[in-house]
């Protein structure tokens, strides 16, 4: 992605309507910058007005605008001239205003859609992915890569806004004073050239730190919070304070680096542009010259340095700003550059099922699978058959690869050889209608600090609940009546993670939003392998009132778990087993 041209960046950044957007914005940029041109260049006749009069005749702007005024006398002109550069710097001031509200309304909003479109890439990308990437990166991508891409394009626009005038004011100056305008236009462009060269590499060097302490800082973040119960209990407080600390204090130097570097341009351009004046001052006053002569130009300069300094700063400073930043621009279009595919067919699911509600069997065909960069399959030419409504267990010891089938099955991972029917049809010919008829109960149910109706229809927007179904999905998983007990009942809150239930309706909870649309196909992956005894036996007591109904796969470590099953299998040296279910 870096070798790419920044425009090639943008593009893949922007959508078609951001690109039309951004074209329009450097037109009112344009606008902009002849508004600043001309509050400049109107000062320099009241100047000559004022101070030399009588050789008034002789340039052509005055004549120009004695014969637009020809009531006027030379004070009326003066007037004149004077309210016409106060509404030029009022509109000026006032188009500012609007461009500052424009230009930030763009991005802020561009970031804002580029930060979902992020979440959107992310949330598409395989299960695979997921195992692969800490969640500090993701988040570092969708929070900090994308402020860092859209400060790409503030200082561009900054580049864009203040080269333009500073290049306008070069050649006004040029007419002003040729030799002292071409000297100093010189100096800068030499300093800024190699100034640029010298910085850029250290300046994304430090760009590419910064962000790799932002994953640390939010992955130091998230582990203590996360797991706060066993951090207090254990008295580890201080150890993540101090690694956050850590990262903290390098980010500050490597900060106070960037300040400094980011800092230089502008007290070396100043200095250039007043040394040169002040050079020139000098050397006419060595020359015994009239120094009546040079007030004008003396004027000009004056004038204009109130927006050549600052724009030639900003500038500066906006160049160093896009070496520092490009990292996260690259992050980011690397990353929606390389997800172009599935959007229109994952967009909605979540909210439908299909209509058809059909049993039939399951099977599991010479299935092969190993993880990236393992020496060895996981699973090997495993073959099973999950009879249309029976209840099958899967068993084996941890580490013996029961997730990873239960996974294959339910679409997540590809396997790289073999595949999984249904009805007779290769699953992944259609992901998403296969896993449209699963109900997937995990051993850690997710849930949202949110409401018991949010939690159940996980994902659906508010106004999209079905109570009724909401209703049916917690009877199914006897919750129903808890919850009709409870003072503000589906309205509930639960907390974050669900930390005012119970283990055991927490779990039901789970089982109640993988019922909520009705699936065929019910997935237990050791659902209840962190209950005591009895809690298990009264959520296995949920399923089993489902028993005929739906097909329902059951992985468990215990093999109480698993005994009202019609059949087990058993997951053993990557491989699988049929066997007796009654066996112990």
């Amino acid at each position: 992605m870096e070798q790419k041209s920044l425009f090639t960046k943008l593009g893949i950044l922007f959508s078609k309507r951001e690109r039309r957007y951004f074209v329009g914005l450097l037109f009112l940029i344009l606008l902009q910058t002849l508004f600043d041109f001309l509050g400049v260049s109107l000062v320099l006749p009241l100047v000559n007005l004022l101070i030399r009069p009588e050789n008034l005749e002789q340039r052509g702007w005055y004549r120009l605008f004695a014969s637009l005024t020809p009531g006027l006398d030379l004070n009326g002109r003066m007037l004149a001239l004077v309210v016409i550069i106060i509404v030029v710097y009022a509109v000026k001031n006032l188009y500012a205003i609007y461009m500052t509200v424009v230009q930030r309304t763009f991005v802020i909003r561009s970031q804002m859609e580029t930060s979902a479109c992020l979440l959107d890439c992310y949330l598409r990308k395989p299960y695979s992915f997921h195992l692969n990437h800490n969640t500090a990166e993701i988040v570092r991508g969708i929070n900090n890569d994308v402020s860092s891409a859209y400060a790409v394009v503030s200082n561009l626009i900054n580049i864009v806004t203040n080269a333009l005038i500073v290049l306008l004011l070069i050649a006004y100056l040029i007419a002003v004073d040729p030799m002292l305008t071409l000297s100093i236009v010189a100096g800068l462009l030499l300093y800024s050239v190699v100034y640029a060269l010298l910085v850029r590499r250290p300046l994304k060097r430090l760009g590419e730190e910064s962000r790799g302490l932002w994953k640390t800082m939010l992955k130091t973040v998230q582990e203590s919070i996360g797991g706060i119960k066993e951090v207090k209990l254990m008295g580890r407080e201080r150890f993540f304070v101090e690694e956050y600390r850590a990262d903290a204090d390098q980010f500050v130097r490597i900060y106070r680096r960037h300040a400094i570097l980011f800092g230089i341009p502008k007290r070396l351009v100043e200095f250039l542009v007043v040394g040169g004046v002040l050079a020139m001052v000098a050397w006419k006053i060595a020359a015994h010259d009239d120094l009546s002569t040079i007030v004008g130009s003396l004027s000009a300069f004056a004038v204009a340095s109130f927006r050549l300094l600052p724009g030639t700063n900003t500038v500066n400073a906006s160049v160093n700003n896009v070496s520092y930043y490009m990292p996260g621009l690259n992050a980011v279009c690397q990353t929606m550059a390389g997800d172009v595919q599935t959007a229109a067919a994952a967009e909605l699911r979540g909210e439908h099922r299909p209509a058809d509600h059909r049993r039939a069997e399951i099977t599991v065909d010479h299935l092969s699978f190993t993880y990236p960069e393992a020496e060895k399959p996981v699973l090997c030419d495993v073959s099973m058959v999950i009879p249309a409504g029976a209840s099958v267990g899967i068993v084996g010891v941890t580490g013996a690869g029961k997730t990873t089938l239960v996974d294959l099955i339910l679409g997540l991972l590809e396997p790289q050889a073999g595949r999984v029917c249904f009805d007779g049809a290769d699953i992944r010919r259609d992901i998403p209608a296969w896993q449209s008829r699963i109900g997937y109960i995990p051993q850690n149910i997710y849930l949202a600090d949110e409401s018991i109706r949010g939690n159940v229809a996980l994902g659906v927007r508010r106004d999209r609940i079905d109570d009724d179904q909401v209703w049916k999905a917690l009877d199914a998983a006897q919750l129903g009546d808890f919850v009709r007990g409870l003072k503000d009942g589906l309205d509930t809150e639960i907390g974050e993670r669900g930390v005012r239930l119970s283990g055991g309706q927490r779990q039901r909870i789970g089982i109640a939003r993988a019922l909520y649309y009705d699936p065929d196909i019910l997935f237990l992956d050791e659902a209840t392998s962190a209950l005591d005894t009895e809690t298990e036996r009264a959520v296995m007591a949920s399923v089993r009132s489902l028993s005929g109904e739906k097909t329902c796969i059951i992985v468990a470590h215990r093999l109480t778990t698993i005994e009202h099953c019609d059949e087990v299998y058993e997951v053993r040296d990557g491989t699988v087993y049929k066997r007796d279910k009654n066996r112990e």
